[in-house]
């Protein structure tokens, strides 16, 4: 009779156990955006920070900074979306035809951060407010950035 009490209490245990989310599970799901595609910014969330938020007539890219405080890494692609709001919603720009995106995956070390660029300059961008839009790991981030009314796109790209 006692095995048969232990092998519950071992069943009960192990379902127990199984069902409690580990600690990445945890961290993961309090940094998903809620009600948006931007994530809660607090010191210990995933992010996207644009670093210049108002685009010059010279600029031919966004750069944003991925910002991992995490005690793990993260992973994105080259892939990403230019947005503008219009009238308090968030429409994608098209791209040319002959844009594409290297398939590479980079990584974002624990507690570190890594610069992504967003090529604007062969985009027919108008001045407003515009965000860029990014997949990663697994989540959808974005910060905004301003292109002022004295700018006309698209600009020479400069290399």
């Amino acid at each position: 009779m006692n095995q048969a009490k232990l092998f519950f209490l071992l069943i009960a245990a192990l379902a127990f156990a199984s069902c409690r989310p580990t600690a990445r599970q945890t961290v993961a799901d309090a940094e998903q955006p809620t009600g948006s595609t931007e994530a809660v910014t607090s010191a210990d969330t995933l992010r996207l920070v644009i670093i210049n938020k108002s685009i010059s007539r010279s600029d031919s890219v966004v750069q944003a900074r991925i910002i991992n405080p995490n005690d793990y890494d993260v992973n994105y692609g080259q892939e990403y979306t230019i947005e503008r709001e219009t009238e308090g919603h968030w429409q994608q720009v098209p791209f040319p035809k002959n844009f594409g995106f290297a398939s590479v995956l980079s990584t974002v070390a624990a507690h570190g951060s890594a610069t992504v660029y967003g090529h604007i300059g062969l985009l027919h961008l108008t001045p407003g407010h515009y965000r860029l839009t990014k997949q990663i790991d697994g989540r959808t981030l974005s910060d905004d950035f301003y292109i002022p009314s004295n700018i006309t796109f698209p600009t020479p790209v400069y290399r």
